[in-house]
């Protein structure tokens, strides 16, 4: 997703009922394309395709973290909102939370996907990392001041490039050391919030494979979408206390 600029009308979902305000309930997904099921349907080549998302996707084949805790927790059902955008950086998640609250008003698990369109390769990466952290900041706190008991869900990039890739003007800089940094910060804003962690580095050790991704990739299909449902769910369950 890096560098990916393609625009994706954010999506919306939600059909359940009489959820008691005062209780945590449902999910919430805000970040970029990851999150969309871009081009995951051969049938919709480059569109969003929210049933396929690995975080609030509906179908049964990417069996995603919403089915996963509505099928634990069945009061979950119908509670979801996925306002994620293709091609967004971190400044544009304050006014995704907002938009998925007001869906969602109480989430159980907030979901958040960055890094990729923050990552510049240009040099100055360094200096952004901290403006990307300000950004994150203002959406935890977007979340937290309106559903505190929410418990929110930071996940690392999916696998890493080649250690010879190179795109900074540094040459002694590669793109893993980069998403590295944006990593860190990420972390390091996460552990500021109580109700906050981060996937431990699980899906940073995923190898990547061509079955996963689909005709443009980039982006998972079906297939790799269920696989990184399966890569996050330790860390939901943990997070949420499941037994």
């Amino acid at each position: 997703d890096i560098a990916d600029q393609a625009s994706a009308r954010p999506g919306t979902s939600s059909t359940a009922t009489g959820a008691n305000p005062g209780i945590p309930v449902g999910v919430i997904a805000i970040g970029h394309s990851g999150l969309t099921g871009e081009n995951s349907d051969p049938k919709r080549p480059g569109q969003i395709a929210l049933e396929n998302s690995w975080a609030t996707g509906t179908s049964p084949k990417v069996n995603s973290i919403y089915r996963r805790l509505v099928a634990v927790r069945p009061e979950t059902e119908g509670h979801v909102a996925n306002t994620a955008q293709g091609g967004a950086p971190a400044s544009s998640l304050a006014g995704q939370a907002q938009f998925a609250l007001e869906t969602v008003p109480t989430p159980a698990l907030v979901v958040v996907q960055t890094i990729d369109n923050d990552i510049r390769c240009d040099g100055t990466d360094r200096t952004h990392v901290t403006e990307f952290g300000v950004a994150l900041a203002d959406a935890l706190q977007v979340v937290t001041t309106a559903s505190p008991d929410s418990r929110i869900l930071v996940v690392g990039q999916l696998g890493r490039p080649p250690s010879s890739v190179r795109c900074d003007r540094d040459p002694s800089d590669t793109l893993i050391s980069i998403i590295e940094k944006y990593e860190t910060e990420q972390a390091r804003v996460c552990a500021t919030v109580p109700n906050c962690r981060t996937d431990d580095g699980a899906r940073a050790a995923y190898v990547g494979r061509s079955r996963d991704f689909s005709s443009d990739r980039n982006h998972l299909n079906v297939r790799g979408q269920a696989e990184v449902a399966e890569i996050a769910w330790p860390a939901v369950a943990g997070l949420l206390e499941l037994s």
